[in-house]
């Protein structure tokens, strides 16, 4: 009689213990989906249109006008940052010597995506 008193008593706060790690799981889960391309093949010889292989198809005037977009869009990105830089360092009056370094980067960068701009502008 006496150990059936602590017996019922361990076996109920294991129970208890049990149920508050049970409840406090949830919020531990965390769910990832991922989206795969999936090709099929054209059934009965029906040709569709499927993004994933667009590339295959794309003709060189396509992709150099991409080429051309990515390397202007790079060119004003650089502008806009040697713009920032140069407002924001010019602010106090004095340029550090680690200032001037990030100007003198941004520079070299700028001039790289002018040379890149200028390439896909000479031609078509």
């Amino acid at each position: 009689m006496r150990y059936k008193k602590v017996f019922l008593t361990i076996a109920f706060a294991v129970l208890l213990m049990g149920g508050a790690f049970v409840s406090s799981s949830q919020a531990q889960q965390r769910r990832i989906i991922v989206y795969r391309p999936v090709y099929t093949r054209p059934f009965f010889g029906f040709r569709h249109y499927d993004p994933f292989w667009y590339q295959m198809y794309e003709t060189p005037y396509q992709r150099y006008q991409e080429e051309r977009y990515y390397a202007e869009s790079n060119l004003r990105d650089k502008q806009k940052d040697l713009r920032k830089h140069r407002e924001k360092y010019a602010r106090d009056g004095y340029l550090t010597p680690k200032e001037q370094e990030k100007l003198a980067k941004d520079q070299r960068k700028l001039a790289e995506a002018r040379e890149k701009a200028a390439q896909y502008r000479r031609y078509y």
